[in-house]
């Protein structure tokens, strides 16, 4: 993400009443100081040409990401290790990075190959670097170079041509953590956006990494907005949160449902949120709406139609939700039976590994 030199002056939430409400301090959860494993979004494709480096702050870490003459994408830590010059500013030289300042040069493992001084480059001088991978018209970077995990798929749709859409960025004031649980909180359902369904919840955890979290439950018929939703989709409703390393979601919706009650000819829409720290009180989430890609050019108006269905649903909802999270002093103290869920994914969370970019 590139640098933004905004500054905070708000006093965040969590930094108030303090003795008369103490907050429960987590291992991972909520903590600002640690960034877990797990795939975060640098910039866009297109952002990076062929031969060209640019320098990005993700999660208060300052990546240089460079593409070769072959195209081929590499990540690593952005200062240069002699005087600390921005390695962004400088450029791709042989298939190398080379530094603005003194012009020496490093390869794609951050080894240096090359010092103009006349002098044999220093054999310990390496830059660390990052798994990356392009995905969604996006280049991500992963802390773990040797991570064993490839950017997140749709379950739906995993090894298929998919067509993709980029929403707009948003922040919010609020960790990621608390905005994550937005999608498996069933009380807000009916309080803030009068859905009134009863859901039955199903939490699976097959990986260490990801969480997924179903919510189901019968239409009721008492508004006259749900007999319109139980006429055109069917008596019953459900949709899915998948969460990745705790920086991804997932959200399916419009799952098994039956227009008119009787056909199925709406498939399941996706959205995958990305998730990532700006600084302390600051978080950037960016949604990408996903599909399966169609053949011919029917195929392709109906794909682009659900994606346009997919950010219909999403943004009729998110400006609802929005306030909620500008001032918000999430606690754990007092979760309910119901919020069991949300308990699951905060369990969850803890378990994650930290990354090397945490500060703790």
């Amino acid at each position: 993400m590139p640098k933004n030199k905004r500054i905070n002056t708000k006093t965040l939430a969590e930094d108030q009443n303090k003795s008369s409400q103490p907050l429960q301090v987590h291992p991972v959860f909520n903590r600002w100081d640690v960034v877990v494993e797990g795939w975060y979004v640098v910039c866009r494709s297109k952002d990076i040409g062929i031969n060209r480096v640019k320098s990005f702050d993700v999660c208060g870490q300052h990546i240089c990401i460079f593409r070769n003459s072959k195209s081929v994408v590499t990540a690593m830590d952005g200062f240069c290790p002699h005087m600390g010059v921005d390695l962004g500013i400088g450029k791709v030289v042989n298939d190398r990075v080379q530094c603005f300042f003194h012009h020496w040069e490093f390869d794609a493992n951050g080894l240096c190959q090359f010092i103009p001084a006349g002098e044999d480059p220093p054999k310990k001088v390496c830059l660390t670097t990052y798994q990356v991978e392009e995905k969604y018209g996006l280049i991500w970077v992963h802390p773990n170079l040797n991570t064993e995990y490839s950017v997140p798929e749709v379950p739906d749709l995993e090894g298929k041509n998919t067509l993709y859409s980029h929403g707009k960025i948003y922040e919010r004031r609020c960790h990621h953590h608390i905005t994550m649980i937005n999608g498996i909180d069933p009380q807000h359902l009916s309080t803030v956006h009068n859905i009134n369904i009863t859901m039955d919840i199903n939490v699976k955890q097959a990986h260490s990494n990801m969480i997924d979290i179903e919510l189901s439950g019968i239409i009721p018929d008492v508004r006259f907005s749900e007999r319109i939703a139980k006429k055109l989709l069917g008596d019953r409703y459900a949709y899915s949160m998948k969460y990745i390393d705790g920086c991804i979601g997932i959200l399916t919706i419009m799952k098994n449902v039956r227009f008119l009650g009787k056909y199925h000819i709406l498939p399941p829409l996706h959205i995958l949120f990305a998730y990532q720290l700006i600084e302390r009180g600051r978080t950037q989430v960016r949604p990408i709406f996903i599909t399966k890609k169609r053949p011919g050019l029917l195929g392709y108006l109906k794909s682009r139609c659900l994606i346009l269905l997919s950010k219909l649903a999403f943004y009729s909802l998110k400006g609802e939700d929005g306030e909620v999270y500008d001032n918000i002093r999430f606690s754990t103290h007092h979760l309910l039976p119901m919020d069991a869920p949300i308990g699951k994914y905060i369990q969850y969370i803890n378990r994650l590994k930290p990354s090397i970019w945490s500060k703790v």
